[in-house]
Formats: structure tokens, C-alpha cells, sequence
């Protein structure tokens, strides 16, 4: 009987450690955009933006780009759904205010989203919109130039940011 204590001492603490393992890798309050360009759907969880704080953008960053910011491209006139999603894996409950606005060079252009969340435990949510491409597009800018916007999501302490690289007017060329 003495021989077995210390097997079953042994196996209840390796038990308890991947209890502890499985546990802290799944308690939390995760976070997650969805973005649609054209007929396909990204999906960024919120493990990018904290690889990206560290300084490892887990995608290619533009030249002279911010590495905690996520890139898309579209195309002019393109109309981009967004979903932002926020689980909340926690036994406590979860609120905050989301904000959501398109900005361009440092200024606010215009408020797209706003909502109240209040999860329970174990509960998630959502805040679904659109952006049109072309309402956001620069005055005086010709069709064969490609502009940049931003969208930031503000959610309590939280802050993501997608950079949208919209593509210029490509017009056939003259034949030869």
C-alpha cells in the first residue's frame, strides 16, 4: 500500500499541473475581427496584435508600416464587412464600450460603430458593420493612385487597428 501513496502522490500532481496548463491556456478574454473583402474572410485573433507588440508581426508589414496594425487590400468601390468578436472565458463578467472609427493621417474621419457589451461568464458577443471604400476616399485624388485607411476598434483598455490599402482604379491600357 506505502508503494502505491507515492505513485497515486505522483500521478494526482501530474494531473493537476495539465489541469493548470489546460486552464490558464483557456481562461481569459479573447478577442477576434473578422474582416470580408470581396469573397474572402480574414480572421484575426487577438494573438497577432500580441506578437505584434513584441515586435513580431506574424504577416508582412509595408514599408515604413506599423507593426501593430493589421494590413488589408481592397479594391476601389469594394464594400468591407467587419465583425469584431469578444469571448469571454472568465467566471466574472465583461463590459465595455466599443468604439469603432475610420481615421486617415492622424484625423478622425467619421464614427462607424458604437456599442455597449455586457457578457456574463462564458458568454460572447458581437459588433457587425460595413465600410464602403468609396465614401472614405481622398478629395482630388486621381483614380490611379492608391490611398490608405484606418480603422480602429477601441474596447475599454484594448485597442486594435486594420490598415486598409485601397488599390487604385486599374483602367485597360491602349492596344498596341
Amino acid at each position: 500500500m506505502r508503494k502505491n501513496l507515492y505513485l497515486f502522490l505522483a500521478l494526482a500532481c501530474f494531473l493537476a499541473l495539465v489541469g493548470i496548463f489546460i486552464v490558464d491556456g483557456y481562461m481569459g478574454v479573447y478577442d477576434t475581427v473578422f474582416i470580408t473583402t470581396g469573397e474572402f474572410e480574414q480572421r484575426v485573433e487577438d494573438d497577432y496584435w500580441q506578437q505584434a507588440g513584441r515586435g513580431f508581426a506574424p504577416v508582412p508589414v509595408p514599408v515604413g508600416g506599423s507593426t501593430n496594425a493589421y494590413f488589408v487590400y481592397a479594391n476601389r468601390g469594394d464594400r468591407i464587412a467587419f465583425r469584431y468578436e469578444v469571448d469571454n472565458r472568465l467566471f466574472s463578467n465583461y463590459a465595455a464600450d466599443i468604439d469603432i472609427s475610420a481615421w486617415r493621417s492622424q484625423e478622425k474621419l467619421r464614427d462607424l460603430a458604437s456599442q455597449s457589451m455586457q457578457l456574463g461568464s462564458f458568454e460572447k458577443g458581437e459588433v457587425r458593420w460595413e465600410l464602403n471604400t468609396d465614401e472614405f476616399r481622398p478629395e482630388g485624388i486621381p483614380a490611379e493612385q492608391a490611398y490608405n485607411l484606418s480603422v480602429v476598434i477601441n474596447a475599454g483598455k484594448v485597442e486594435r487597428r486594420i490598415v486598409i490599402s485601397v488599390n487604385p482604379l486599374i483602367t485597360p491600357g491602349r492596344p498596341f
